[in-house]
């Protein structure tokens, strides 16, 4: 079990180092839900404003890994994501400081109005090109092990995808008569193609009360997804039901299975 870490854990040095980026803390609030990161929370200063920040020790290597990948990702994706305040490296531990972003969670269920936020996002986002050497791993090799070489080759691709829009990480603030989307937790980011980005969208579209029908409807809309080939959409379909199988066991995995054959329906 991943041991979980509160503001007053952290080292000294690093707590004055995010306090270097937002002033006095004088409270903090870690979440109940499970995150990736050992330590979250949300801060308080004394000066009346609020940041948000995550990190965790450096020799918990996954974990890390997720914090770089935000770190090289915020400077991309600009108004997309929260804007990274600062980084502190010291005492072996990595902590990221961001702006705290106060809204809502987006509504993801059927006939929200706020999916129409979501596609235009998704499609300004896929505009982005990442720069040469930017150094995230490609995401077929998330799959590497549950398909063989041709179906990986159908997982390649050049877009910069999040992977992990579920709700918690979809944040839509509200000002006047506009409305803005926040793409949160970069941490699995990675470069494959556009249309995996839908790929994983449709899970969670199925979990908040969508039909597999009217799932596969809203992804028509996006042009990267009407031109993915049957044959990759097949290859994501495997890798994914293997993963959960891997992951969960056969019992457990089984409704994640059945969910991920509905997308190769017609």
């Amino acid at each position: 079990m991943t041991t979980r870490y509160v503001w007053d854990d952290l080292p000294g040095a690093v707590r004055r180092g995010v306090e270097s980026f937002v002033g006095t803390v004088v409270g903090a609030t870690s979440p109940d839900t499970c995150h990736t990161s050992p330590f979250v929370a949300t801060l308080a200063t004394a000066e009346g404003g609020r940041a948000f920040a995550k990190g965790a020790p450096i020799g918990d290597t996954d974990a890390a890994e997720g914090l770089r990948r935000e770190a090289v990702v915020s400077p991309i994706v600009g108004r997309f994501a929260a804007t990274l305040l600062g980084e502190v490296a010291v005492d072996g531990w990595r902590v990221l400081v961001f702006e705290y972003v106060d809204g809502t969670h987006l509504d993801l269920s059927p006939g929200s109005d706020e999916l129409s936020v979501l596609a235009e996002a998704l499609e300004d986002v896929q505009t982005i090109d990442a720069p040469a050497g930017v150094e995230l791993p490609p995401l077929v090799e998330r799959w590497e092990k549950y398909l063989t070489g041709d179906d990986r080759s159908l997982l390649v691709g050049d877009a910069l995808v999040h992977t992990d829009l579920v709700p918690e990480n979809l944040m839509i603030r509200y000002a006047g008569y506009g409305r803005r989307l926040y793409l949160l937790d970069w941490g699995s980011a990675a470069i494959g193609p556009a249309w995996a980005e839908y790929a994983e969208l449709y899970d969670r579209l199925l979990l908040r009360g969508h039909t597999p029908g009217s799932a596969r409807v809203w992804l028509r809309r996006f042009p990267v997804w009407r031109h993915a080939g049957r044959a990759a959409l097949c290859a994501f379909v495997v890798a994914r039901q293997r993963q959960e199988i891997d992951v969960m066991g056969d019992q457990a995995a089984a409704p994640g299975v059945a969910r991920w054959a509905t997308l190769l329906d017609e």
